[in-house]
């Protein structure tokens, strides 16, 4: 299913449907209820096929998202049976045989009610992709999937946590295991946890992402790699004729281009303001692999336009901003797929995009990539709006959350500070987003991938190196075509950065003289969005929300602090979220 609430305490008939469908402001899921002397459940519709919650006489058992099934086939996934993938996974786990890391690949969780013991028990998936929120009363347990919605069923939005409010403006995420709620946490990743309303019965976590390298060489990996990423797209298409496909002018969506299998029906779409740079690399790739293209487009102020929907969908503590599919799941008939790819985390798992690197290697792309050992993770968070109480509390946080990350990745504990869990990564309302509208598969999240990503040292990830030789032969097609930044990716990069370095001062100096305008790129422009009078006036409607949040300078209008320099412009568009939020 999509999401689930579970209370212990009953809650009267119809509530947890009306907070469930409160994440929606169209087209809400249907919510099936289930109540007992246990306490209340209710549970979404799923976007996924053969998934549907399952009752016995002893269990109720939710399956929290599509995961990939490798213990058995997955044909049901376009087959009518509701619940045969629930079943099969509660089979296996009656059985005591299943192995959570093994036998489910890819975003879930599981919650398991035993009616007659009144245990709860639930299951996260190894990063954590599907969050579980946790709030515990006096003898009272509350659980979901959605952190506004479970607040508002355990009576608890009024109890906002000033801290994480700030740190999410400044950090564009929430430290975990912190919320926006001062007693709602999150679960851990890779857990499963049993407890009443009383206590904790058990909690094992069973699988860590700890730094150790089983494979001899990079060869090796790039072998085990490719392997993986052919399994998993395997297993989910193995029963279907059609699918579609997200794409842009990158290297990730032309590796899905090859490995999708070629006999079936695929559509590759893609979400612009207009026909740009990266919409016509997009089409000539998909021309190149022998996929229907699809370009929808959108208007220069769509990010604002969604705002309150899209922060609604995604939760507060996440930025709403990358909720890129909504509303054109319906407007490009996503819906109607039994599968959805995706390309999404690959440079985060298996590029070491957050390592820490030799300063100039982002802004210049075309640089080779080194690695630098240590972190500024840590580094005191310093920003004249927040008091000094709530910076030093923000630095304890982020200093507890490193010193966990330090004893599992002693050595990438820069990198992993803000990717484990993966809701410290400010783009997984990506992953929120897409699976509460489609039946999303991102084929760099199979748990093989994950363990891959978390096993090899960051000098294979620098440079492309260990995900070039593992994707090489599906970007055959495209040996020649550019990446939107300029590079090829066919080639290794010794040999495509020269050439990037090329095209990259070509784009810079196109733009400076004016041939080239607009946005080239596949996601929005900030400075229109920060221009624009759309904003102007959320700031306006949402102004008096203000007060709300632990500002210093809570004289000062709005406006100013929208204007003044004080904040990147990310941060203001977190700020300005939150202040929707509050409303």
């Amino acid at each position: 299913m999509s999401d689930f609430i579970f209370s212990s305490l009953a809650q009267p008939q119809g509530e947890l449907t009306k907070q469930i469908q409160g994440i929606y402001r169209s087209n809400p899921p249907e919510v099936q209820e289930f109540h007992g002397t246990w306490g209340s459940l209710g549970v979404s519709r799923n976007t996924y096929k053969g998934f549907d919650p399952l009752e016995t006489q002893d269990h109720i058992f939710v399956v929290i998202g599509g995961p990939v099934l490798y213990f058995r086939n997955n044909r049901f996934l376009t087959e009518s049976d509701p619940f045969v993938g629930t079943e099969a996974i509660y089979r296996r786990w009656l059985s005591g045989e299943i192995e959570w890391d093994q036998d489910l690949s890819g975003p879930f969780s599981v919650l398991i009610v035993d009616k007659k013991a009144a245990h709860i028990t639930y299951v996260t998936d190894l990063m954590m992709f599907i969050p579980v929120y946790r709030f515990k009363g006096e003898n009272a347990l509350f659980l979901g999937t959605h952190v506004d919605a479970l607040a508002r069923t355990a009576n608890q939005t009024s109890h906002r946590d000033q801290v994480s409010l700030a740190d999410f403006i400044l950090h564009d995420a929430v430290t975990y295991p912190y919320t926006t709620y001062r007693n709602i946490r999150q679960a851990s990743p890779a857990c499963i946890m049993t407890e009443t309303p009383d206590a904790v019965l058990s909690q094992e976590v069973y699988w860590l992402p700890k730094e150790g390298n089983p494979y001899e060489s990079i060869d090796e990996a790039a072998t085990a790699l490719r392997e993986a990423l052919e399994r998993y797209v395997g297993r989910v298409t193995e029963n279907m004729d059609e699918v579609a496909q997200f794409i842009s002018g990158g290297e990730d969506s032309r590796v899905l281009l090859g490995l999708i299998p070629h006999d079936l029906r695929r559509h590759a779409f893609i979400f612009l303001d207009h026909m740009n740079r990266e919409g016509k690399i997009a089409e000539k790739a998909a021309r190149a692999y022998g996929v229907d293209f699809h370009a929808a487009f959108r208007s220069e102020t769509h990010y604002l336009e969604i705002l309150e929907e899209a922060s609604d969908l995604v939760g507060s503590g996440h930025q709403y901003h990358h909720a890129h599919t909504l509303g054109f799941h319906e407007i490009c008939g996503l819906t109607e797929y039994p599968a959805v790819f995706g390309g999404y985390l690959s440079d985060t798992l298996l590029k070491g995009l957050y390592a820490r690197k030799v300063r100039g290697s982002t802004r210049f792309p075309f640089l080779p990539e080194v690695f630098v050992p240590g972190e500024t993770r840590t580094q005191p968070v310093t920003c004249p709006l927040f008091s000094d109480a709530i910076l030093e509390e923000i630095n304890h946080r982020r200093i507890a959350h490193m010193e966990r990350v330090r004893e599992i990745r002693p050595e990438t504990a820069h990198e992993w500070f803000v990717i484990w869990p993966v809701t410290m990564r400010s783009g997984v309302p990506n992953i929120y987003t897409n699976r509460r509208l489609v039946s999303s598969y991102e084929v760099f999240l199979c748990h093989d991938v994950v363990k891959i990503g978390a096993a090899v040292p960051i000098q294979w990830k620098l440079n492309r190196r260990l995900f070039h030789k593992a994707t090489r032969a599906y970007l055959e097609p495209s040996k020649w075509m550019l990446h939107s930044n300029g590079m090829l990716p066919y080639f290794p990069w010794y040999l495509s950065k020269p050439v990037q370095f090329f095209v990259w001062c070509w784009q810079k100096f196109a733009e400076w003289v004016g041939i080239t305008k607009g946005n080239q790129g596949p996601w929005f422009d900030w400075n229109v969005l920060i221009n624009s009078r759309e904003l102007k006036e959320l700031i306006e409607k949402y102004s008096e929300n203000l007060d709300r949040l632990p500002l210093v300078r809570q004289k000062n209008p709005a406006k100013s602090i929208f204007e003044d320099s004080i904040l990147t412009k990310e941060q203001k568009l977190n700020l300005l979220q939150m202040l929707y939020q509050l409303s």
